[in-house]
């Protein structure tokens, strides 16, 4: 009565090809199976004669109780490694993201969520200052200490109307 049914490994069975965890679950798989097997043999036994019934329904009890507590221990050991290996990968993948991430991709983003909320006539939360090229910016700066030191002599000068508050050309 040597028949063997379910799922079977489509690759080769060298042991150095495969990882530790396919091993784990491979085996598990087996172990299941082989528990099906067991039951199916013992349900047929039951049609037997001399079978005691009772006797045999209490084995099957029996016996699906180790295979869930089989199950149970394999499962918990290997859902902490799992984790573990989440944690590791997730780590490898934001380095990777990193690598690629283009820091300004957020002001982006806020510029977009802006949009969604002017289309559902939600109130601004942010501003989102205009771009600014590296000339513009440095004439704003000179600008802006071209009025701190008129500021001290004259109240109120032209610099006040030519810059707004963040030193930037109105």
């Amino acid at each position: 009565m040597a028949r063997k049914q379910g799922i079977g490994s489509p690759f080769a069975a060298q042991r150095s090809a495969r990882s530790r965890k396919l091993l784990v679950y491979e085996t598990l798989f087996h172990l299941n199976q082989s528990v099906d097997h067991v039951i199916e043999v013992m349900h047929g036994m039951e049609k037997l004669p001399s079978a005691n019934k009772e006797s045999i329904r209490c084995a099957i009890v029996e016996v699906d109780e180790v295979r869930c507590n089989m199950n149970a221990d394999f499962i918990e050991r290997q859902a902490d490694s799992e984790r573990f290996d989440q944690g590791r990968f997730w780590k490898k993948r934001r380095e990777f993201e990193k690598k690629f991430h283009d820091p300004d991709d957020v002001y982006v983003a806020v510029q977009r969520r802006e949009e969604e909320r002017k289309k559902q006539g939600l109130p601004p939360r942010l501003g989102v200052l205009p771009y600014l090229t590296e000339v513009e910016l440095e004439e704003s700066r000179e600008a802006g200490r071209g009025c701190k030191k008129n500021a001290s002599t004259a109240v109120g000068s032209s610099c006040d109307k030519k810059t707004n508050m963040q030193g930037h050309r109105s």
